[in-house]
């Protein structure tokens, strides 16, 4: 790359950083009494505020300290906002919003001193073409939504609707004219319930091929994501769109918390321990004998909108509807398949539709809906095979354990991907109406694990051919 063609990348990444930020403080604003940040928003999870601090602790171990080889700025906070040196149950009498902003000041302060001459052309891994300052970027970037999930348990009388979309990225602001009030939802195309897409028998090459870093994912891609690799998948069928609420109600009305055919032997351990009876988020208003279904969305509490995906469910639940409804989770590989390559299998899309940058007109992502929509409302954002949200409004459960893929080499650390190589995690792919554009690339791989119930996560079902 030419020195031009570097400057413009260091810019490019310093606009990046400093919209992250802002973005980042916008979330926290929505909470109007520090207290609130202070406590656990619930599920024994660390307090909101402790996201905040550990952002900049992140950016100053990467960047100053093995990027540029300096000491902490500051020990004390290095060893509270680490997650794995002070478990989340430690994590009590933290600093004040003040002296954490004061603190990721001095950080950003340094890291753009040293973005504006490091050597991008170095041997070093983490210099070469900039990557440990696109790692921290994506990291800020999936704190948010991490920030997200713990603000929707927050009570909404807690909260405050964003009045103005000043501290939010440029293309939020742009798509986002009147961001006080909700956005109506966009007209659902026609759809018919329990649709299913054939997906022919072919191979095709699974994981991340090397971006330009001019695209809308910035050239980034993390370990997991590599290396690419050919997979052959034979034929199978794929729900064209998201498990609706209103057919996950059925589930519930007829008895699929309570039946036991439907659960494998640790789910319903799980069922069990938590007293799992519905979705996280709903609740039953009405009798017995005439029910209703009440939605905690993150403002406020609202009837359960049918045509919008279930959400606030974890694997096990999601397998045992998939059961219930005579079908399946797809496996990692088909969903993959399903969502991200063209008719022929010979080219793989950056995002569902294409390589087109995400749109309101696309997906629902990047928080310009402050939730879900309805399942079938984005028909420019389709897949080629055909599947309707497969970029954006809830994460979608395979059926796939989290594992490294064949050659797979962990960088630049162990604890974000190879220490959850285990039984427990799940493979969750196309994002969320709160996931940021870059990490709605079709090689992205969430995982959580199968009991994790604050997601925003749901399913989509799969049948053999």
């Amino acid at each position: 790359m030419r020195d031009d063609g570097r400057r413009d990348a260091r810019d490019e990444i310093a606009r990046r950083l400093e919209r992250a930020r802002a973005r980042t403080l916008a979330l926290f604003d929505l909470v109007p009494r520090e207290a609130d940040l202070h406590a656990s928003p619930g599920f024994g999870f660390r307090p909101l505020i402790w996201h905040l601090a550990h952002t900049g602790v992140f950016e100053a171990y990467w960047v100053l300290q093995r990027a540029k080889n300096e000491p902490a700025p500051d020990e004390r906070y290095e060893r509270i906002f680490d997650p794995i040196a002070t478990p989340r149950e430690e994590s009590k009498e933290l600093p004040s919003r003040r002296e954490m902003e004061d603190y990721l000041a001095r950080v950003r302060s340094r890291v753009l001193d040293f973005l504006a001459r490091a050597p991008f052309d170095s041997d070093d891994e983490l210099l070469r073409d900039g990557y440990v300052f696109r790692l921290i970027l994506e990291h800020e970037r999936q704190h948010q939504e991490t920030l997200a999930y713990l603000l929707q348990l927050l009570d909404p009388a807690k909260k405050s609707r964003p009045t103005i979309a000043k501290r939010v990225d440029d293309e939020t602001a742009r798509l986002s004219s009147t961001p006080a009030a909700p956005h109506a939802d966009p007209a659902p195309v026609a759809s018919p319930a329990g649709a299913m897409i054939e997906v022919p028998a072919g191979e095709f090459e699974m994981g991340a091929a090397v971006e330009s870093e001019s695209s809308p994912v910035g050239g980034f891609v993390y370990d997991n994501e590599r290396p690419a690799h050919a997979v052959f998948v034979p034929a199978f069928r794929i729900d064209r769109r998201l498990v609706t609420n209103e057919e996950f109600a059925r589930f519930v009305a007829e008895g699929g918390y309570a039946r036991r055919e439907f659960w494998g032997e640790e789910g319903w351990a799980w069922r069990e321990k938590e007293d799992w009876q519905h979705p996280l988020y709903w609740s039953r208003e009405g009798g017995a004998a005439s029910p209703s279904w009440s939605l905690r969305t993150m403002f406020e509490d609202a009837p359960l909108p049918p045509s919008h995906p279930v959400t606030g469910v974890s694997w096990y639940e999601a397998e045992a509807y998939a059961r219930f409804a005579g079908k399946r989770l797809p496996t990692e590989a088909e969903w993959e398949k399903a969502a991200a390559w063209d008719d022929e299998g010979r080219r793989r899309r950056l995002f569902a539709w294409g390589d087109a940058e995400p749109t309101v007109e696309r997906c629902n992502s990047d928080f310009r809906f402050w939730g879900t929509t309805p399942v079938d409302a984005f028909p420019a954002g389709a897949s080629a095979a055909g599947c309707l949200d497969a970029t954006g409004n809830v994460w979608e459960w395979t059926s796939s354990k989290f594992a490294g893929y064949p050659g797979f080499r962990a960088f630049p650390y162990p604890e974000y991907s190879e220490l959850w190589f285990d039984d427990d995690h799940r493979v969750l792919r196309g994002g969320s109406w709160a996931t940021h554009s870059s990490v709605l690339r079709t090689s992205f791989r969430n995982f959580f694990r199968r009991h994790f119930r604050i997601a925003f996560a749901g399913l989509r079902c799969a049948a053999d051919a």
